[in-house]
């Protein structure tokens, strides 16, 4: 593994031009780093250099990079047809929709509608369920994110309230979401900072009207908060609350689904059953493809074309979703995920007994943040220094990132398919650039290089 201090030469170059011509609206740029090569939790950039991946392009790759039957899968199909748009049928999106009915909970009949992005699929869920309850209001939380169209940017907490306030729907309220490391009124015990949390989301409602709400949109893990893990009783309130008034409770699973957390879906660990479920990410392992698969009485009250877009559902792209989906099942790389996620949080709790700066170890399966703080004391977050950590590792040949609503927590969602030898090296790297980090070595300049989450 390289040890890079910054991009040269061709890279240098052809960065540059990046910049000259692609919107920097576009994305953070933590490092100057171009892809060349990716194979399972492993990449290579352009100049050879190799790197394990703990953040799998953003929790995309859970079946590893360029996974062999992924390949082949959409090899078979670009060989019979690339794709035509839904204006005609083609196979394999009547098997993905039977296969994502059958593997997702719900005790109901359900139907599927595809995109190209879970962004596109949080637009349709939510015009789904504003469509079949005729009312306007839309409940969200503090610190969410559900993509980048303008219905998704309305909802997502995690927007500043200038850019939200700019978007054409503006009836949206948001919770507070549950966070049991810096809970309300310091409250320790997580039950009870569910149940805190849960009187004001009561109260939100309340001052809405129930009636008034047409979906509750949810992360059951909220991942670019920093994997924040709600008390289940949380969760399960909202269900009933949701339930009583009519709500459409929609589940945003692009970040949690497949397995990462340890279940095929992350809302398998409250026992909860949603009306409406999002998917992406890691759905199509590397391949652009969305659903929203859920009740079919809500899902069929849109009329033709509410949800179309020329390329949604595409062929090449269902191909790869069938066969993660069978690769996922097959390999039980959710129970996979439970059992590594394990081990990485005990070592990373090791890491906390040990430096001041680890506040807290969190997560479920591979979706694990750790919140780097001034002190244990006092939890008030440092980003600075969480980028610092994240630079060092970068240069000692480990990708991650930061995220959170204070952008200081370490984002750690390797491919579910990682060796354990390399999670430990990715894990030994991180304590080598911690200590690097304490001991003055990183400079604070390599903050300003980075087009970092805040």
């Amino acid at each position: 593994m390289g040890s890079p201090s910054r991009a040269r030469g061709t890279s240098s170059q052809l960065i540059e031009k990046y910049k000259r011509y692609v919107s920097g609206s576009q994305a953070f740029k933590y490092f100057p780093m171009i892809v060349g090569k990716a194979l399972n939790a492993r990449i290579w950039d352009t100049d050879g250099r190799e790197y394990i991946d703990f953040l799998s392009s953003a929790a995309t790759y859970n079946v590893g990079h360029s996974n062999r039957e992924v390949l082949e899968a959409v090899k078979t199909q670009l060989d019979k047809f690339i794709h035509y748009c839904l204006y005609l049928y083609h196979e394999p999106v009547v098997e993905l929709a039977e296969l994502l009915a059958g593997i997702t909970p719900g005790s109901f009949e359900k139907k599927v509608a595809f995109g190209l992005s879970g962004g596109d699929a949080n637009d349709a869920a939510l015009k789904a369920a504003l469509v079949y309850t005729r009312r306007r209001v839309i409940v969200s939380f503090d610190y969410s994110y559900h993509g980048t169209t303008a219905l998704d940017i309305a909802v997502s907490g995690s927007f500043s309230p200038e850019l939200r306030g700019l978007m054409p729907f503006r009836d949206v309220y948001f919770a507070e979401y549950p966070d049991t490391y810096r809970c309300i009124g310091g409250v320790e015990d997580p039950e009870e900072c569910g149940e805190l949390y849960l009187s004001r989301f009561e109260e939100l409602l309340k001052k809405i009207g129930g009636s008034n709400v047409a979906a509750i949109i949810l992360e059951p893990v909220q991942g670019d908060g920093g994997v924040l893990i709600p008390p289940a009783n949380f969760i399960k309130g909202v269900r009933k609350m949701a339930s009583e008034h009519g709500i459409v409770l929609i589940d945003d699973e692009v970040q949690t689904g497949m397995g990462r957390t340890g279940r095929l879906f992350a809302i398998e660990h409250y026992s909860v059953e949603p009306d409406l479920m999002v998917l992406g990410k890691a759905l199509g392992g590397g391949m652009p493809v969305s659903a929203v698969v859920g009740r079919s009485d809500i899902m069929d009250s849109a009329p033709p074309q509410s949800f179309f877009a020329t390329s949604a559902a595409h062929a090449a792209s269902v191909a790869a979703a069938i066969a993660v989906v069978k690769y996922v099942t097959r390999n039980n790389l959710h129970e996979r995920a439970r059992e590594m996620g394990e081990y990485a949080l005990k070592r990373l709790n090791e890491l906390k007994e040990k430096y001041e700066v680890v506040g807290d170890v969190r997560g479920l399966g591979l979706m694990i943040g750790v919140d780097i703080v001034v002190d244990k004391k006092s939890k008030r977050p440092d980003r600075a220094k969480a980028l610092k950590i994240i630079w060092r590792a970068w240069e000692k040949g480990l990708v991650m990132m930061t995220y959170g609503k204070y952008g200081n927590v370490l984002r750690i969602a390797p491919p579910l398919t990682i060796p354990r030898e390399d999670l430990d090296k990715g894990i030994d790297i991180i304590e080598e650039s911690v200590k690097d980090v304490l001991e003055g070595k990183v400079p604070d300049e390599v903050v300003d290089k980075m087009t970092a989450w805040k």
